[in-house]
């Protein structure tokens, strides 16, 4: 399993990179490559999503491909940086209020049936516009952003493999300790101080105060998207979303976290480009 893992990743990360590094930039036709690129991944979750949320009958079976449309136009409708704000700000609010309170309830997804096709646009649709607008801030922008799942990802397993013994959530995903969480905290900490900080607009401007208090936020969301798809899996009994990845399951058991990061530091990104 172990070796199935590392060969899927090492045929992924380099396919990713290149996608951020050579596809064009914003401004250019071939820019289209990069939407499509985003779109392909918000195709795919959707279709683990239906499967995942418990969606019947024909909305199931054509959910992939009204996200993949419905994207579309998203990012051809939305140019305008404060609409692209205020879609982002939406997003954050869910993670940083509505999942927490979803998580302490623990809703069924089964309850909701078909209407699990809103959930999944409001989960899925706003990460893969935060991928354009991240971006369009420069592809080390948007790396730098992604790698706070990863290293926040990467810091909670060792913590919590050498340290753990308070559980997070041991109804949810026992696995999981607040030694864990308090070490992906300090691991992305880490990694942002030593983050140049001119790959971001204004990014100097910023004291190191405030740089610390968003990888804190960051790092709290990237929890809570973990947790959410971890209620999800466990309220129908699977372990992965698919096996579209050998040895990382899905799409969405790769990119749970990113889901709620992207968006929120698309909307901090934003605020101050704005304003």
């Amino acid at each position: 399993m172990l070796k199935t893992r590392v060969i899927t990743a090492l045929l992924l990360l380099p396919l990713l990179l290149a996608a951020i590094f050579y596809l064009p930039q914003a401004g250019s036709i071939g820019y289209l490559a990069w939407i499509a690129f985003c779109g392909l991944i918000m195709v795919t979750a959707s279709w683990e999503w239906q499967r995942l949320s418990g969606m019947q009958g024909l909305i199931a079976k054509i959910y992939p491909l009204l996200t993949g449309l419905l994207f579309a136009v998203l990012c051809r409708l939305v140019y305008s940086p404060s609409l692209l704000l205020g879609l982002m700000l939406g997003s954050s609010c869910f993670w940083l209020f509505i999942n927490p309170v979803w998580l302490n309830k623990k809703w069924p997804l089964a309850a909701a049936g078909n209407l699990n096709a809103l959930l999944g646009w409001a989960l899925l649709l706003p990460a893969g516009l935060a991928m354009i607008v991240l971006r369009g801030a420069g592809p080390w922008a948007l790396l730098a952003v992604l790698a706070i799942a990863w290293v926040a990802d990467s810091a909670a397993y060792f913590a919590g493999k050498a340290f753990g013994k308070h559980k997070l959530a041991p109804k949810i995903s026992p696995g999981k300790s607040w030694e864990g969480v308090f070490g992906g905290a300090v691991g992305v900490m880490i990694y942002v101080y030593f983050l140049p900080k001119q790959i971001f607009t204004h990014g100097e401007s910023l004291s190191l105060v405030y740089w610390l208090l968003i990888a804190a936020v960051l790092t709290a969301v990237s929890v809570m998207g973990d947790l959410l798809e971890s209620l999800f899996k466990r309220q129908i009994g699977i372990k992965d979303c698919s096996n579209l990845l050998p040895g990382h399951g899905g799409v969405m058991d790769r990119v749970d976290s990113l889901l709620a990061i992207l968006p929120v530091a698309a909307a901090i990104y934003l605020a101050f480009y704005l304003f």
